[in-house]
C-alpha cells in the first residue's frame, strides 16, 4: 500500500468517526420557533422533516448504546421490541397533524405566532456527556389568544436536542 493509500485510509476512518449522524437542532430556541413555521407550511413533507428532526433518530439511538446511556425505554426497547427509531418520528408527527388540523378548524393556523418559552434555561442532566434537559411550554399566539404547547421532555444528546415523551398541544 502506497503512502498516499495508508494516508487517504486514515483520513477517511477519522473523518467518518468525527461524524455526527444525528439529524437536529443545537439551538433549543430555533427548534422551538420552527415548530410554528413548520405547523404554517402548506408542505405536509416538511413538518413530517421537522418532527423527524426534533425526535431521536438512528444517530442518537447509536450516541446512547455506544455511551450506556439510557432514556425511557431508548435505546434497549427499541432493540427488544426491533422498532426503527423512524418510528418515534412517524408517530410525533401524528399527533402534531393532529393540533394543526384543530388550528384550522379554529381559524387559529394563518395568525399563529411564536412568542417564547415559558421557562428559559435547561439542567445538566449527565455531566460526564453533557447532556441537558428542558421540559417547558412554549408560547404562541393567535388573533389574541394564548396557545400553550411543550414538545416533550427535550434533551441536548450529542449536541442535538430531541424529544422523548410525546407532545402536549394546545393547553
Amino acid at each position: 500500500m502506497t503512502t498516499f493509500s495508508k494516508y487517504f485510509l486514515l483520513l477517511l476512518s477519522f473523518s467518518l468517526l468525527s461524524c455526527n449522524s444525528q439529524t437536529g437542532y443545537s439551538d433549543l430556541d430555533e427548534l422551538y420557533s420552527d415548530f410554528v413555521v413548520f405547523l404554517k407550511d402548506a408542505d405536509e413533507n416538511n413538518l413530517k422533516d421537522y418532527c423527524n428532526k426534533i425526535t431521536p433518530d438512528q444517530g442518537t439511538v447509536d450516541y446512547m448504546k455506544n455511551n450506556n446511556f439510557s432514556y425511557r425505554g431508548i435505546p434497549e426497547e427499541l432493540e427488544k421490541q426491533n422498532i426503527k427509531p423512524s418510528l418515534i418520528g412517524e408517530e410525533f408527527f401524528k399527533s402534531v397533524d393532529y393540533f394543526k388540523q384543530k388550528l384550522i378548524r379554529n381559524n387559529q393556523l394563518k395568525d399563529l405566532k411564536y412568542i417564547g418559552r415559558e421557562r428559559d434555561g435547561e439542567e445538566l442532566y449527565d455531566e460526564k456527556l453533557k447532556i441537558y434537559a428542558t421540559e417547558t411550554f412554549i408560547i404562541m399566539e393567535s388573533n389574541g389568544k394564548k396557545i400553550k404547547c411543550k414538545l416533550g421532555e427535550m434533551f441536548r444528546i450529542d449536541g442535538k436536542w430531541k424529544t422523548f415523551t410525546s407532545p402536549k398541544l394546545g393547553w
